[in-house]
C-alpha cells in the first residue's frame, strides 16, 4: 500500500482540502488526486466526496480513517527510532503558539529542538485566538488557559503566574496600592474581558473591581502598557520579567497573591493517534520547562 497515499487522505481530511494536503507533501493538485484514486481502486471503496469547495467523508472513508491515522503514526515511529540520521525528505510539524509566549519562551526551545531533528521541519503558526487544530492543520498547539475543551488532548507545561506590576513613574503620580481594595482608585489596563483581579486567602475581599482607560486581548501589549505609565496590569511573569530587571516596571502588592488559575498548555487533537513527532516535541517542551518559565 502507498505511505504517501494513506499520509495524503489523513492530512486531506485533517486540512479539509486536497491541495492543501498535497502541497504539503510536495505533490501538484493533479498527482494528489491521482494518489487518492489509486488508493480508493486498491481497497475497492469510495473513502472521499470531493466537490470543488470542501472534500468530506464516505461512510466507509469513515471506517478507514482511525486505521490510516494509526499507519501513518506506526510509520512516524519507525522513521525517528531507525531511519531519523539518514538522508531523507523532511517531515512538516505545525505548530500554533500566541505570538509574545513564543518570542519569550518557545522559540530557544523550538531552536534547540529542531538542531536535534535535523531531519524535521516545523512551520510555526503565531495565533492568539483559539483556532480549530484539524481544520487548519495544526500538530500540536501551545495555549495558555484556564482549559476546559474536553475536544482535546492536553499535557501541562507548567503555571502561568501572573503578577500586578506598574512603571515607576505611575506609582510616583498615582501612588503605590496598599491592599486590593486601593485599585479602585487606580487605573487598570484590563485583558480580554476581565473586570476583576481574584486574590488567593483573601477571605475579607477575594477580589477587586478593575477599572481604567485601556483594554487589550494580548498580553504583551498590556505589559507595554504598563511600562508606558498607562496603569496596573496583571502580566505572566515570563512576559513581565525583563521589565522587572531593567526597572521598567515595579511588582505592587506582592503581599497579595493573585489567584492563579491560568496554565500553559500543549495540545493535540483527540480524533488521532498523536504522531511520533509531536510526541517528540511535547516530550521535549516538558523537560525544558521543567523549572518553570
Amino acid at each position: 500500500m502507498d505511505i504517501q497515499a494513506l499520509n495524503l487522505f489523513v492530512r486531506s481530511m485533517e486540512m479539509g482540502n486536497i491541495t492543501a494536503a498535497g502541497a504539503e507533501l510536495g505533490l501538484v493538485p493533479s498527482v494528489a488526486s491521482q494518489k487518492l484514486a489509486k488508493l480508493e481502486k486498491s481497497l475497492g471503496m469510495r473513502l472521499l466526496h470531493r466537490t470543488t469547495r470542501q472534500v468530506t467523508l464516505t461512510e466507509d472513508g469513515a471506517l478507514f480513517l482511525p486505521h490510516a491515522s494509526r499507519i501513518i503514526a506506526a510509520v512516524d515511529e519507525a522513521y525517528f527510532t531507525t531511519v531519523k540520521s539518514q538522508e531523507t525528505p523532511k517531515r512538516v510539524l505545525r505548530i500554533s503558539a500566541p505570538g509574545s509566549f513564543a518570542r519569550v519562551c518557545l522559540m530557544p526551545a523550538v531552536t534547540r529542538f529542531l538542531r536535534s531533528h535535523p531531519n524535521l521541519k516545523i512551520d510555526l503558526v503565531l495565533s492568539d485566538e483559539v483556532q480549530n487544530l484539524t481544520e487548519i492543520g495544526i500538530d500540536v498547539a501551545i495555549r495558555i488557559a484556564a482549559l476546559k475543551d474536553s475536544t482535546h488532548v492536553a499535557r501541562k507545561l507548567g503555571n502561568d503566574t501572573r503578577i500586578l506590576c506598574a512603571s515607576p513613574a505611575y506609582l510616583e503620580q498615582k501612588g503605590e496600592p496598599g491592599e486590593p481594595e486601593d485599585l479602585s482608585r487606580h487605573d487598570c489596563i484590563t485583558l480580554g474581558e476581565e473586570n476583576r483581579w481574584h486574590f488567593a486567602g483573601n477571605a475579607r475581599n477575594p477580589f477587586s473591581i478593575i477599572n481604567g482607560s485601556f483594554r487589550v486581548n494580548c498580553g504583551e501589549a498590556a505589559r507595554i502598557a504598563a511600562v508606558e505609565g498607562l496603569g496596573i496590569a496583571s502580566i505572566s511573569l515570563w512576559n513581565a520579567r525583563a521589565s522587572l530587571n531593567k526597572g521598567d516596571l515595579v511588582e505592587v502588592l506582592s503581599s497579595f497573591a493573585l489567584e492563579q488559575s491560568r496554565a500553559v498548555w500543549a495540545i493535540y487533537p483527540s480524533s488521532r493517534q498523536i504522531s511520533s513527532k509531536a510526541r517528540a516535541f511535547v516530550d521535549f517542551l516538558i523537560q525544558e520547562f521543567v523549572d518553570g518559565f
